[in-house]
């Protein structure tokens, strides 16, 4: 009995413990990469600057992370917004959350220039009524939900960061990625057409377009296991996550889904 409430006593402290440790809070912000009209360098620092993190997020691998100060580009908002904030506070920490070696993997599996051909190829081919009933009707949905998306590009940047922008644009990807390559699988274009990859093989614009979808899925899940490896490195701290504007939908869905009781994630705006 002695043993049994000796145990109990031990489970009870650990549980008040666990529950007076402060939880890593997570802001994720989607940004739009380039100064523009709704989003500058000053209003992004001035962001960080109310929420004051410890720690910043960069959708950039280790190796940019590196990098990170070798090349100042004043136009974009992450960098120049970041390097505003460390000047300001030296001790936050700059860290990478990005899929390891994005661009030579992409390149290197032929998703890159594919990605980019197969749009252009298929907007083409709609505006010149080369698609089927069924195909077009598919492609008319990407359309549509591509003007919902332009239209946030005159609003303010709290509302890119809105429930009603993640679904617009949750259904947009969806549609990208899991609607799109149904043209592009059966249409004898898509199959016939060609690029060289890196290693010399060719890869039709058909395989590098799906190549390039299911990477979408990948690049989530690594994005948003590695901020929840830091969120755990760095128990208690604030982070904010600096990231395309389009993958905040699904980065929020991620975190929830592989939540393990030790960070919270909250909202800016």
């Amino acid at each position: 009995m002695k043993k049994i409430l000796t145990v109990f006593i031990c489970l009870c402290l650990n549980t008040i413990t666990f529950a007076q440790t402060k939880k890593t809070e997570i802001y994720v912000i989607g940004v739009v990469h380039d100064k523009s009209k709704i989003l500058d360098p000053d209003k992004l620092f001035e962001i960080l600057n109310t929420i004051k993190p410890d720690i910043l997020l960069q959708e950039n691998d280790s190796q940019q992370i590196k990098e990170y100060f070798d090349e100042i580009r004043p136009n974009s908002n992450e960098q120049t917004a970041t390097i505003l904030y460390l000047k300001k506070y030296p001790n936050t920490l700059n860290l990478p959350f990005e899929f390891e070696g994005r661009n030579d993997y992409r390149k290197k599996n032929g998703m890159v220039p594919t990605d980019n051909l197969t749009i252009k190829a298929l907007d083409s081919l709609y505006q010149n009524n080369k698609l089927n009933a069924q195909e077009s009707a598919i492609y008319k949905k990407y359309a549509d939900a591509n003007i919902q998306l332009r239209a946030y590009t005159t609003r303010e940047f709290k509302d890119m960061n809105s429930k009603v922008f993640d679904s617009i644009n949750k259904n947009r990807q969806y549609i990208q990625h899991k609607e799109l390559p149904k043209i592009t699988a059966n249409n004898d274009y898509f199959k016939n057409k060609f690029v060289v990859k890196p290693n010399g093989e060719k890869i039709s614009l058909s395989e590098g377009y799906q190549l390039w979808c299911n990477f979408w899925d990948l690049r989530n899940n690594s994005m948003a296991i590695n901020i929840i490896k830091q969120a755990n490195n760095y128990p208690g701290k604030r982070i904010v996550v600096l990231t395309g504007v389009q993958h905040r939908y699904y980065l929020k869905e991620l975190l929830a889904k592989y939540y393990d009781g030790s960070y919270t994630v909250l909202d800016f705006f």
